[in-house]
Formats: structure tokens, sequence, C-alpha cells
């Protein structure tokens, strides 16, 4: 991958980042109700500085929010991804090979630290931001003079550095400026890309708000004031006696801020504070971590959802799943929109893309039921080869030399203490299960086939029926004497031998799997 000594021209100066820097305030700081409120407010409005800003930080700091951002970002910017031709022509193929060349060595670093960078995947980090921040933009520096061909860098740019109060988004041209210049006016047509996501930090901030500055905090103080019991002192001595002061400054020896002295003996217990229920705190903090995961994840993460007596977590797995389909589509429109097009203009001219960017979503397979279908279609007599099974149960080739694997034995009935072994009794009752789905199918089959078969046959039945009486018997005899031709002509029918014929392959399949158990009880 490409990669250069030193920035490259940009419209946004490093100036610009030096300056923001210095005048940092950190918005956390102080942060009520209130001030959230007029925040979340303004970017309503479209003056998004304020609450991008806060946001920025409370990504940093929540121990919720940031592993949950952290996860979905990962786990899209992991992908694989290819560039696809929309047919076979070879002018598609030239611009598939330009764009496998411009994404294989593109650059993409930050607008505010430029340490931090990457080919395609960092590129692919930063575009998930718009998950949490609503939008992610970044400027696009060409350049066409890179040895190999045409590429680019991006630089992703702060938030914090736009404004939307028209209803698209505006570069500021400085920090506190409060009416932005258009993008294509301050970058040129072509030379910026903004895609955009869910926003959640809009609704996590006041998650937030409540977890922390008010739960947490509260938690803390409702620890330290109760946390540690206070102390009572209680003694016979006259207040203000000499035994009376040892006593108050023994009691202050322990460094309790609760303590008690009374006089009815000289003894010293702990003060406990009831409190109906425990402190409340826990419960908020709690409730809102939930409301965050789910923000995120679509469902609880699986520590937590154990703790309420859920079994694994294969439902949150499966809104990732489709969250993950939906960052997945997002991020390949958006370079698909405002990069390849620009790409296949800058090298082949005012022409539309023959070949695009896609990045693919994990494939989800049934690998139980793929495997079950395999099994009996082999059974079967049906063709299916070694390459296709690697291909789709993810298997390479073993390479020349290596020692190949061997089958594992088969499961045995039982334990070695007797006991059934329930994983060999579930796989007989799934193999049971399908071979009668399959029996079931081939027989509704061999039913239609022969009704078709044998119509002949029975329009004929029909016609001796309504002969005279007298004339009925030498029919039947005439009949008799023609259904062995007729039975021949039956089986010749081919829908009605293919369905003979998975009959008896679920047949043989059942029965061989069962002369092999009896064989291996036999022998032990």
């Amino acid at each position: 991958m490409a990669r250069t000594s030193k920035s490259p021209a940009s419209k946004v100066s490093a100036q610009r980042a030096r300056l923001f820097k210095l005048l940092f305030a950190n918005p956390v700081s102080g942060l009520t109700p209130a001030r959230l409120v007029s925040y979340l407010n303004a970017f309503s409005r479209g003056e998004l500085r304020s609450a991008v800003l806060l946001w920025q930080q409370i990504l940093e700091r929540d121990d919720m929010i940031k592993p949950c951002d952290g996860k979905r970002r990962r786990a899209v910017a992991s992908l694989k991804w290819e560039i696809l031709p929309v047919d076979d022509s070879e002018q598609a193929k030239a611009h598939k090979e330009a764009l496998e060349h411009f994404y294989n060595n593109l650059t993409a670093f930050d607008g505010l630290n430029e340490m931090e960078r990457g080919g395609v995947r960092q590129l692919i980090k930063q575009m998930m931001t718009a998950v949490a921040m609503r939008y992610a933009v970044h400027e696009i520096i060409w350049q066409p003079g890179a040895p190999g061909g045409l590429t680019a860098q991006f630089k992703f740019l702060p938030l914090q550095f736009f404004e939307n109060k028209t209803g698209k988004l505006r570069f500021l041209l400085e920090d506190h400026a409060t009416d932005g210049v258009d993008l294509d006016e301050h970058f040129g047509e072509g030379n910026w890309m903004c895609n955009a996501g869910e926003g959640l930090m809009f609704a996590a901030s006041i998650a937030y708000l409540f977890k922390t500055p008010t739960g947490l905090k509260a938690w803390v103080t409702f620890i330290e004031k109760f946390g540690v019991p206070g102390l009572h002192a209680s003694t016979s001595a006259q207040k203000d006696s000499p035994e009376w002061d040892a006593l108050v400054e023994a009691v202050s020896g322990f460094g309790e801020d609760l303590a008690l002295v009374t006089n009815d003996g000289a003894k010293i217990t702990p003060l406990e504070i009831k409190s109906a229920g425990g402190s409340p705190h826990a419960s908020l903090v709690d409730r809102m971590d939930r409301a965050l995961s789910r923000l995120w994840m679509g469902g609880d993460l699986a520590t937590m959802a154990k703790g309420e007596g859920a079994v694994g977590s294969q439902p949150q797995s499966d809104d990732l799943d489709k969250l993950q389909e939906d960052d997945t589509a997002g991020i390949s429109d958006a370079l698909q929109e405002y990069v390849d097009v620009q790409v296949i203009r800058q090298r082949f001219g005012d022409v539309a893309p023959l070949a695009y960017f896609q990045l693919n979503p994990p494939a989800r397979v049934d690998i139980d039921r793929e495997r079950a279908t395999d099994e009996f279609l082999m059974g079967a007599g049906v063709p299916v080869g070694k390459k296709q099974l690697m291909q789709r149960y993810g298997r390479a080739e073993p390479a020349a030399g290596d020692e190949l694997a061997t089958p594992p034995a088969s499961p045995a009935l039982s334990l070695s203490n007797g006991l059934p072994n329930p994983f060999a009794a579930r796989a007989a009752n799934e193999r049971t299960r399908f071979e009668q789905t399959f029996r079931a199918d081939a027989l509704k089959e061999l039913s239609e086939a022969q009704a078709k078969a044998l119509r002949p046959l029975v329009d004929r039945l029909n016609a001796i029926l309504a002969l005279p009486d007298d004339k009925i018997d030498g029919a039947l005899e005439a009949l008799k004497r023609d259904l062995p031709r007729l039975n021949r002509e039956v089986l010749k029918d081919a829908q009605t031998q293919l369905a003979f014929e998975k009959i008896l392959s679920a047949t043989l399949v059942s029965g061989a799997t069962e002369a092999r158990q009896k064989i291996q009880s036999a022998t032990k």
C-alpha cells in the first residue's frame, strides 16, 4: 500500500487543527440536563458543534459506549471487499482493474491526528463513525500521478467543522463561525465524501447523563457516606468529663465522618443506617447500560443477558448480523456514489461505471442443514463434487505432502458408564425425522406418478363397466391377459421410476445405518 512521507495538499489547513486543540474546552465538565437539552436542540437546528464535541468525549469515556461503538465499527471494517464488474465486456474488465488499483493504494488518515493512517479498513472505520455521530465527512485528495495509476488520500474531517442549518452540510471556515460555505465551493466538486448513519449518540447522551453525572456520582456519594457504618459510643461518664473526652477522642481516631457519643456505659457499636430496598443508584446505572447496549447492538450484551437467565447470546448475535448487513450496504452505497463514479470518470472520461466496490457481509450458513442435505443427496446417487463441498464449508485443499485427516469413529449409542449418549440420541432422532420426511415426499410423488401412469388402465376398466352384462366377462379376461404388458408400461414412466428410486435410496440408507449399529453392538 502506498504511503506518503508528509500530508498532501488539503483545503483544511494544519493550523485549523492546531487552533482547535489549543482552544479545546471539555464539554463534559458541569454537564446538566438543561445544558444537554440545549446541545441537542442546537444539533436538531443544524448547529452541530456543541453536541458533537460532547459526544466525542462521551465516546472516549463511557465504559459501555466505547466498547459497543468499537465492536460495531470493527465488525464492518474487518469484512472482505471486492470489485465486481457488471458484465463480461473488456471495458468492464478495465474498470474493475482501475478500481482495484485505486482501493489497494488509497490512504486514509485523521484530520486531527495524522498519525492514525491506514488503507481501506481505516477508511471504513472512519466512515462507521456516522453510526454514532449521524455524519462522517472526508476530503478526497486525488493523486492522478501516483505510481501505477490514479489513487487518493482520504482526510477524515472533524464534524464540528460543519453546520447543517440548510439541510446540507456546509463547511465552517472558522471554529466559531455560524454559517458555513458550500462543500463544492470550498473543496471542489468530487473532492469530498459524506456518508450518513443512525446518529445513536443523540439518544446515548441522554442515557449517559442519567448514568454518569446522575447515577454513578450519586452512587459513589452514597457509598462514601454509608458504605462504612458509623460508630455509636456510649458511656456513663458525664459529658465533658475526662472520661467523656477520652471516649470522644477514641471514636474520632477511627476516622469516620459519622459517630455518636452518649452517656450510658462505655461501649462502641456500629451505627447502621437502614434504607428500604438499598441504594437505587445501582439499578439506574444498570438500566442505562442495558439501554446503551440495545442502542448499539440491538440487544443486551451476552454477559448482561445471562444475568437475567438467558441462555447464550444468540438473539444478540442475530441482531448484530442484521445491523452488520445494513452497515455494510451503507458503506458500499457511499463509496459507489462518491468514489467509484469519480475514479472511472477521471480514468475513462464521462462514462457510467461498469464495475463497483462491494463490501461483503459474512455469509450465514446453516451447517447442520447443509450437511444433512449433502449426505442424503449423495446417498440418493446425486453427484456432488469434492471441490464444491470444500468451498461450501470454507475449507482449502490440502497442500502437497500434508498428512490427511481420517474420519472419526462412529458415535456410540451409550457412554462408557452405560448411560445413554444424548448426542448420539439427538443425531439418531434427527436422522429418523429427516428419513420420514424424505419418504413421505417420495411416496407422495409415487402416488401422483402412478395415478398418471395408470390412467389408461382406469379408463379401460370404466369402459368395461359400461358394457352390457353378457360382454363384461370376455372383456375382463382380455384385460387379465394384457396386465403384464400394462405393468411394464407403468414402470417405463420416468416420474414413477424416480419416485421408486427415492424410496429405495432412503430405505437403503436407513437399513445400512441400522445394520452398522447392530454389528457394532454385537462386537462389543
